[in-house]
């Protein structure tokens, strides 16, 4: 029988890019799941194909008592509330990033505590790592330095947001769960210009005509992508069997440079256009994958979905929500 099976689980974030792949995915299982956003970047779209099986709260969790009522009665929390945007915005609002981000990771975790929840999956980040950490990363580097520096509002919060979930599993009758997750890309994702991640960003260039695209930084920064689907799955192997309070990364180690990333996109696209590397724009991290050892010994988890694959789907997705 499913580990899952009749849980009561709420998915703070549910409806969100990630969130919604992983509200599936639950109920996939057979659990009994609740989903709590105030849908500022969620939508119900994205989870009309289990609307029916699932209770959906449209609350804004940086009211505690709306913290409160969402845990009560639950007895695992995936906690994926967050406020999420793209480079730009992270890098001339880190205050807000900081801020926001820390009160729903505190709201959440007391809220859970109080209301006597088993067990918590406190999603963290890849932001929290620093500029030169070794690649691929192992989990050891996010104790030493401070996060990328365009990243830093949005890291620092994160990586306080460990802090407090070790202090909650040592203190408190609570097991938190800590889960770092690496470049997640798939359908779902947003396009908007301002807050969009690398690939939606310039697959929307690309299909808007533009030539040439304009890109940030060198190019020859390298990432890891990760399908958000198969970052859901690792999520619900870690809430299940990993140990409270250890920070471990969700991804793999086949980087890809941003070079490299934009022939994939065009060549599923269907389209040539020239690309324009802004090196005034930073490229955030040289490298970023993960060493995903500790993930693979504890929960057995390897991605499953390919990089150009993953794309394909974002293309046929694209066009529809445009």
């Amino acid at each position: 029988m499913s580990f899952w099976k009749n849980k009561k689980v709420v998915v703070t974030g549910g409806a969100g890019f990630i969130g919604s792949y992983l509200t599936e995915l639950l109920v996939a299982e057979d659990a009994r799941v609740t989903v709590a956003d105030n849908l500022a970047r969620g939508s119900v779209s994205r989870i009309q194909s289990v609307e029916k099986k699932i209770r959906l709260l449209e609350l804004d969790l940086f009211e505690y008592e709306n913290c409160l009522t969402v845990c009560d009665g639950q007895e695992i929390v995936m906690n994926l509330a967050a406020k999420v945007t793209g480079i730009e915005y992270n890098r001339f609002n880190m205050a807000d990033m900081f801020e926001s981000n820390m009160k729903l990771q505190m709201n959440v975790l007391k809220a859970a505590s109080e209301k006597s929840v088993k067990r918590v999956l406190q999603v963290s980040t890849a932001c929290i790592y620093p500029h030169d950490a070794a690649v691929p990363t192992v989990e050891s580097e996010g104790e030493r330095g401070g996060p990328e520096p365009t990243n830093e509002g949005y890291g620092f919060a994160k990586l306080m947001g460990e802090k407090l979930a070790k202090y909650y599993t040592r203190e408190k009758k609570i097991q938190v769960v800590i889960g770092r997750p690496f470049n997640a890309y798939g359908p779902r994702d947003h396009f908007e210009e301002k807050t969009s991640h690398v690939i939606p960003a310039i697959m929307k260039r690309i299909l808007d005509g533009d030539d040439p695209v304009t890109i940030w930084g060198s190019g020859n920064q390298s990432r890891a992508f990760v399908h958000a689907k198969d970052i859901a799955r690792g999520m619900m192997l870690l809430a299940e069997k990993a140990p409270a309070g250890t920070p471990i990364n969700i991804g793999h180690d086949r980087e890809v440079t941003i070079k490299e990333l934009f022939g994939v996109i065009c060549k599923v696209v269907g389209k040539t256009p020239r690309a324009f590397y802004d090196v005034s724009k930073p490229d955030g991290y040289p490298r970023r994958s993960a060493d995903t050892s500790l993930l693979r010994k504890t929960t057995g988890f390897v991605p499953m979905i390919s990089l150009e694959e993953g794309i394909r789907e974002m293309y046929e997705w694209f066009p529809r929500k445009k």
